[in-house]
């Protein structure tokens, strides 16, 4: 949606739940990323930001009213393959507010930079990603 994002930026994933779902209790929610293999041993961050609209305030360096993302999780994580890797990452809490406040899921960023600044997370459907982009695992009562 445009209004979370300048330039065409950034690029994120959505997740929409149908009522049916978000009117159960989450027992369990993960969600599932897979980083791109590393040609040698290397220490990853991967952050999870939570995309809002834009807002007039603050915009152009101001007071910060004008953020359009919010870091939600952040992993340090030591890749040691030169095979790919799924992580997953706890967002139980992350669905019980988006579920109490629907409007307020206007998706995720997610970016794992390597060292060199190289981000190694799948997050769109690129050639040879089938298969690879997140997904949520859920358990619900």
């Amino acid at each position: 949606d445009p209004a979370v994002q300048t330039d065409g930026s950034p690029l994120c994933c959505h997740f929409h739940f149908s009522p049916k779902v978000m009117f159960t209790k989450v027992l369990k929610a993960q969600l599932w990323v897979y980083l791109r293999p590393v040609p040698r041993p290397a220490t990853v961050y991967l952050q999870i930001l939570r995309l809002k609209p834009l807002t007039g305030e603050g915009t152009a360096g101001g007071g910060g009213g004008g953020r359009r993302h919010i870091r939600i999780r952040s992993l340090k994580i030591d890749l040691h393959s030169r095979s790919g890797h799924w992580q997953s990452i706890d967002f139980k809490q992350v669905l019980h507010s988006w579920f109490r406040q629907p409007q307020s899921n206007w998706g995720i960023e997610i970016n794992a930079f390597d060292p060199s600044g190289t981000d190694l997370a799948v997050t769109s459907l690129g050639p040879g990603a089938e298969g690879l982009h997140p997904f949520m695992e859920l358990r619900v009562l």
